[in-house]
């Protein structure tokens, strides 16, 4: 995938596990939207997704997941659709 500014870009679909509503995604997101190389940063509350657009040259999918797991929630993978 690549941006219009010509920079490369990734997207990741994480499931947010322990999330039951929308006010517990406000903290997931708010670090990832703090996070160096995140892009931008969307949420599903009804399946509990949340989609990262970053920058690999930044930061990595494990890294990701790191800074989700230190908002006190597990993140993984979801499957394409």
């Amino acid at each position: 995938m690549s941006d219009l500014d010509g920079q490369s870009s990734r997207r990741l679909r994480l499931r947010i596990i322990g999330a039951s509503c929308s006010t517990c995604l406000i903290p997931v997101r708010k670090a990832l939207e703090r996070t160096k190389g995140v892009r931008t940063v969307g949420a599903n509350v009804m399946l509990d997704l949340i989609l990262v657009n970053y920058d690999p040259k930044v930061i990595g999918a494990d890294e990701i997941i790191r800074v989700i797991k230190k908002t006190g929630y597990t993140a993984v993978p979801a499957a394409n659709r």
